[in-house]
């Protein structure tokens, strides 16, 4: 496989990204696309992988009423399982410790819990319903992060 290249998104990746994210929780999850977006007045951040000029994977970081969180984690079903993901959850995250922020909070589907909680994240409440699947609400301390 070619090399990976991660990297905090720029304005040409985010319409790759967008068509990503809406094949993935519309398509899969049956999320409506109109609830994927992030508004801008959240400050969003994005992150993405690329696999030549191929974007594989993203993710994004908002402020919601002064809480940081992290999710809209994506990845094109024929790049997972080969931890493209993993990476480029660490490569964000590192990014958001490296800005100051202490803590990240996120409500995740089962196998990005078991990403975030390798790296130090804790359960924070019930895993509830959510489209077609379920999430559980995480948080993740600076202080705790194992990158």
């Amino acid at each position: 496989m070619k090399e990976v290249i991660l990297r905090k998104a720029a304005v040409l990746d985010m319409d790759s990204i967008m068509k990503l994210q809406i094949s993935i929780f519309e398509g899969e999850q049956k999320i409506p696309a109109e609830i994927i977006l992030i508004a801008e007045e959240m400050h969003p951040q994005w992150w993405c992988a690329l696999l030549q000029e191929t974007v594989v994977g993203a993710v994004a970081a908002w402020e919601e009423k002064g809480t940081i969180h992290w999710g809209r984690f994506v990845m094109d079903p024929d790049y997972r399982g080969l931890h493209i993901g993993t990476r480029l959850a660490k490569f964000s995250l590192d990014d958001l410790f490296s800005q100051g922020i202490e803590e990240i909070h996120l409500e995740a589907r089962e196998a990005t819990v078991k990403i975030i909680c390798s790296m130090g994240g804790k359960i924070m409440g019930q895993t509830t319903n959510f489209y077609e699947g379920t999430v559980t609400p995480l948080v993740l301390y600076k202080q705790d992060y194992a990158s």
